[in-house]
């Protein structure tokens, strides 16, 4: 009797899935609709020191965790160029009350995580050691044992780094490529040099500390398994009686993008391939009404494996493993760049490439699908993100910090979803460079140099220090 109750329901399956529409799997599936985005706001505190209390309450797990941010902005250096990494590391050093082994062996015992870094810090938690833990943190931001012997340590690893990665391509284009940008005198530009590091003092350190580690203008966001009225009186505990330096926004000047596209050429001659980035900078604010348009522009053209870059340089091409962009945006001037480390001998070909791909999504208008693909991406991403509520908390502040409207981020996906093609074509060709960009190139100029000379653009070279060397065409 039951293997025929078994070869009915088998039969039954077998007629009901036949009478079924096939799957036509030569078609992608249609993207459902955007997800209706609901989540809790943060209860909001101010204490009168300048910091904002920011909780969110979630009682699922038996775990807390905060996040102290310092909204600085960029810091000017100068000649002390490496200090502002520097004094945040030492952070992590100790306590007036306590060495850093003693400080580890708290945590440890706490099961905890504490950090510290030149923008604030962090902590980790369970429930009933959060406030233990929290006050760690808070003792190692307001009373950092700033020692001797822990900053000659700490400068002497950062030299080592630095000579250890003085001939990697990676950190020699990660230091022009801004530089170039922005110009060495501009904080978004500066980097540290061996010179500058051993330049550096304890008093140094000590003069960076107290301007910079303060509670005005900072952020405290709490998360997890609290009640909002518990989080602000260990807040205040902790931190009211907290006093600082006022900070204020620096002002920086606005940096103009090269009136013709040029080639920045940095010569590593150990370089075994090319590292080149297309950029030049943009005024984007988080609040600009184009924004929405200009991150989905981004996304088609260099966003993952479907932009227009990556198909084109690895799979059309082969000329990298991949190729991708970015576009920065806030209140301060930003960049677009688009990137790839590319075989030495396609050096100049990919370059033709990049620019022919920015060139496409400048002047000629998205297919309906593709926009449709980096919507439902975007969808995606963003719906999963939320249901984490340290981005929600995150989120909120960014809303305080780049005063952007209430309901942003609940209403982040309509926005997105409403652009349109016409959209993505005009704020690629607003913030895409093309005719006035630079095109930086670190890689070994021997091998390179004469293919460039063909191309229709002047070559100014630099050397791993964004010093230029000579010009020519």
């Amino acid at each position: 009797m039951r293997k025929i109750i078994i070869i009915l329901l088998a039969a039954f399956c077998y007629q009901h899935a036949a009478a079924q529409s096939p799957v036509d799997r030569s078609r992608q599936p249609e993207a459902g609709p955007a997800p209706v985005i609901s989540f809790k706001d943060p209860v909001i505190y101010k204490l009168s020191n300048g910091m904002t209390i920011l909780v969110v309450e979630d009682h699922r797990l038996p775990r807390v965790s905060a996040d102290f941010y310092i909204n600085a902005g960029p810091v000017p250096e100068g000649n002390k160029a490496g200090v502002y990494s520097l004094m945040g590391q030492m952070l992590n050093e100790g306590t007036k009350a306590m060495s850093k082994a003693q400080f580890g062996e708290a945590v440890d015992r706490l099961g905890a995580d504490v950090s510290l870094n030149s923008t604030g810090g962090g902590v980790r938690a369970l429930t009933r050691y959060f406030p233990q833990a929290l006050e760690l943190m808070s003792q190692a931001l307001q009373k950092p044992a700033l020692g001797n012997d822990a900053f000659e340590k700490l400068r002497s690893q950062t030299l080592t780094a630095m000579q250890n990665s003085s001939r990697d391509i990676n950190a020699v284009s990660g230091r022009v490529v801004n530089a170039l940008l922005y110009g060495t005198d501009n904080p978004m530009g500066e980097f540290s040099t061996e010179a500058t590091i051993k330049a550096l003092t304890l008093d140094d350190i000590k003069s960076f500390y107290t301007k910079y580690i303060t509670p005005a203008k900072s952020y405290l966001t709490i998360v997890g398994d609290i009640k909002p009225v518990l989080a602000k009186q260990l807040a205040e505990k902790l931190f009211a009686s907290w006093k600082g330096s006022n900070l204020t926004q620096p002002v920086i000047p606005n940096v103009n993008n090269p009136v013709k596209t040029e080639i920045d050429l940095i010569d590593l001659p150990n370089a075994v391939q090319s590292e080149i980035t297309i950029a030049n900078l943009v005024n984007l604010k988080s609040n600009a009404p184009d924004v929405f348009a200009a991150r989905l522009a981004n996304a088609i053209l260099g966003g993952g494996a479907d932009g227009y870059l990556f198909k084109s340089l690895r799979e059309k091409r082969g000329f990298t493993y991949g190729a991708y962009s970015s576009l920065g945006s806030g209140h301060f001037q930003q960049t677009f760049k688009a990137s790839a480390a590319v075989r030495t001998a396609k050096t100049d070909s990919a370059v033709i490439e990049f620019l022919e791909q920015i060139k496409r999504i400048r002047s000629q208008r998205v297919s309906d699908e593709e926009l449709k693909n980096a919507k439902a991406l975007y969808n995606g991403m963003f719906a999963l993100s939320m249901e984490n509520p340290e981005v929600t908390a995150t989120y909120a502040r960014s809303i305080l910090i780049n005063n952007l409207p209430k309901d942003y981020y609940r209403t982040y996906l309509q926005k997105m979803n409403a652009v349109s093609v016409a959209e993505v074509q005009q704020v690629a060709e607003k913030y895409f460079g093309y005719d006035n960009t630079r095109v930086i190139i670190v890689g070994n100029a021997s091998q390179i140099m004469d293919n460039l000379k063909k191309l229709p653009f002047t070559i100014k070279e630099y050397d791993p220090y964004a010093k230029p060397v000579h010009s020519g065409q």
